[in-house]
């Protein structure tokens, strides 16, 4: 017969399932300081409490009389409001999948990102989710002074990935003098030349760079056509110095 005190860790542990579960609060939760955790596991499970019993009552009771005394059927011992417990433990798993389910994937993160995330991960984000191509666009500068212009193919989890993919449409250096930005090999024109003439079919994932976090100390917008505008403008006058 299970010890009553360990009966209350089972919806504590039920919150802490949500918590970590649940896309709105995953990734958050799985950074935080172990003390905010399980406070915060303690208040969810007992929302999630209440929550499981009104659904045990009001809709297994009344609609799935079977599968209830089924359930209890399984527990070959009587402890008070162990069912209950038991049930709210495997409830916030459900839930939580549900509301992953339920909810848009794409709101959940806009909300985590702006919500929590450092101003790289918004602007990976923004860069996502843009409709036009040219916007995607983005430069990235590494800690070895290498640069990559391209746009973001995925970051699964935000807050916690510890890199990001990168569809590279060039790359180069930066000078280590003047810090320009010298570009050296041209993804885009290499692979458009090799699709048409020899029939090579590159995909999102064969192209794609993955990049640690960590070694990035810079992302800017990439607009080609402000770029060449402020080359043209630097030649003319270093030309005229």
């Amino acid at each position: 017969m299970p010890n009553l005190e360990l009966l209350f860790l089972l919806p504590i542990l039920g919150g802490y399932i949500f918590l970590t579960t649940f896309y709105l609060t995953k990734f958050q939760h799985s950074r935080i300081e172990t003390q905010r955790l399980i406070f915060n596991s303690i208040v969810a499970s007992i929302s999630l409490l209440f929550l499981s019993y009104y659904f045990d009552k009001i809709i297994l009771k009344n609609c799935f009389a079977c599968v209830r005394e089924f359930g209890k059927s399984l527990i070959p011992f009587k402890v008070e409001n162990f069912n209950l417990f038991l049930f709210s433990l495997l409830f916030s798993y459900g839930f939580a999948k549900f509301l992953n389910w339920f909810l848009p994937r794409r709101i959940l993160m806009w909300y985590v990102v702006y919500r929590w995330g450092n101003e790289f991960e918004k602007l990976y984000h923004e860069s996502m989710n843009e409709e036009d191509y040219k916007k995607k666009l983005i430069m990235i500068t590494t800690d070895s002074n290498k640069v990559y212009v391209g746009y973001i193919l995925r970051i699964s989890k935000p807050l916690l990935t510890q890199q990001i993919e990168i569809v590279p449409i060039v790359s180069g250096y930066r000078k280590s003098e003047t810090k320009k930005v010298q570009f050296t090999t041209p993804y885009f024109t290499t692979y458009k030349k090799l699709s048409k003439e020899h029939g090579f079919d590159f995909t999102e994932e064969e192209t794609a760079i993955i990049l640690p976090k960590e070694k990035i100390i810079s992302v800017s917008r990439f607009y080609p056509i402000v770029y060449k505008e402020f080359q043209e403008q630097m030649q003319l006058i270093e030309s005229n110095n």
